[in-house]
């Protein structure tokens, strides 16, 4: 493995690396250090909720054990110690991304929104958990304008302070239908297809949506999805529907035109991006160990699915000074607001050099996906 020279550090306005107060994991990590409330566990067992009606984008298997979410923002503090993903197995935590740099202060402004969604609407999705907030949003999405959509995806962001939820809100419409009808395309009103149709479809549905002109999906990105969607070589609609709620937003962060630069390059590639934890860390280890400090892989966390307000984030895996491997949220907010301003931004490759920290770009060891 090997890592490419980067150029030296200037001076930069923007942090794209979340920061957050310390804090403790459950699992006894020290790695992540974070003052999360986690969602109660009244529930642990897994249920299926009904996602839709009719030929909506049926049934939503509910892989979370929590059902209420409580959920707390942070101030932000370059300095402090990173939050990274809460947990790489489940979707239960709150967002990683609330108050690093996502925080909208704006809240004199909630007076002039006009929103024709009902106030009980904000209310239950900004206190219900993601389970809770997914059904609520496929039953908003299929009466709902876009417009509508916007207005609430402002109102909830304003009201929780984290513009990431708000995302999620926006993207559902477009999730949910396009879903539909891929599932409707791949399974012929079966209740099971074959893994590899599957595939073929997802690639093709991937590249539109993303709007890829030369990196589609290799084959061991369709094994790390295969994983997620949790099926062997028969496919159900829940395991289509575990997929889909993980691939639909990082396809659309990926179609962000400075995202889609940096992950239509592939030499070097700057986003590894369907890797897991860690692959990621096996792969910064160099034959004598870890690899020099500021060595990092961009990747996309494999635990954050649709409405997960950090869902299509990307992370960054990297050495630090310390020589310890960290995970730190991308703030991503500023591209997705830019608007018109976007041509005035640097590309993501050169923001992301003139992080203090980040310096190395390195390279997927493929051996990591037979290893870890």
């Amino acid at each position: 493995m090997s890592s490419s020279p980067m150029k030296e550090k200037s001076n930069s306005s923007i942090h794209l690396l979340s920061e957050s107060p310390p804090c403790q994991l459950d699992d006894g990590s020290s790695e992540l250090r974070c003052n999360i409330v986690h969602e109660g566990n009244s529930n642990p067992s897994s249920r299926q909720v009904k996602f839709g009606q009719d030929n909506s984008f049926a049934t939503y298997k509910a892989d979370l054990n929590m059902d209420r979410a409580k959920e707390k923002c942070f101030p932000h503090n370059f300095t402090a110690n990173e939050r990274l993903e809460n947990h790489e197995v489940t979707d239960n935590s709150p967002s990683d991304s609330e108050g690093t740099g996502a925080r909208n202060p704006d809240t004199e402004r909630m007076s002039d929104i006009r929103n024709p969604v009902s106030d009980l609407i904000v209310f239950k999705y900004c206190l219900g958990g993601l389970n809770e907030r997914a059904l609520l949003l496929k039953e908003i999405s299929s009466a709902a304008s876009q417009k509508e959509l916007e207005n609430l995806a402002q109102l909830v962001s304003l009201y929780l302070g984290c513009s990431h939820h708000g995302r999620q809100i926006i993207i559902a419409k477009a999730l949910v239908e396009e879903g539909t009808k891929v599932w409707d395309l791949i399974s012929q009103n079966n209740n099971h297809v074959l893994w590899v149709n599957v595939a073929s479809v997802i690639k093709q549905q991937f590249i539109m949506i993303a709007h890829c002109s030369s990196r589609s999906l290799t084959q061991l990105d369709l094994e790390l999805l295969r994983k997620i969607a949790g099926c062997q070589e028969l496919v159900a609609r829940e395991h289509f529907e575990k997929l889909w709620c993980w691939l639909y937003p990082v396809a659309y962060t990926l179609s962000i035109h400075w995202v889609n630069s940096a992950w239509n390059s592939t030499s070097p590639k700057w986003i590894e991006g369907f890797i897991t934890k860690e692959e990621a860390e096996y792969s910064l280890q160099g034959p004598a160990g870890l690899q020099d400090p500021g060595t990092f892989i961009l990747r996309f966390p494999t635990s954050r699915s649709w409405p997960h307000p950090d869902a299509g984030n990307l992370v960054v895996t990297y050495i630090g000074s310390d020589y310890k491997i960290h995970h730190r949220m991308l703030s991503l907010d500023f591209i997705f607001s830019a608007g018109e301003k976007e041509k005035t931004w640097k590309p993501l490759k050169d923001m992301l050099l003139a992080e203090p920290e980040l310096s190395r770009l390195g390279r997927f060891s493929e051996a990591a996906r037979f290893l870890v």
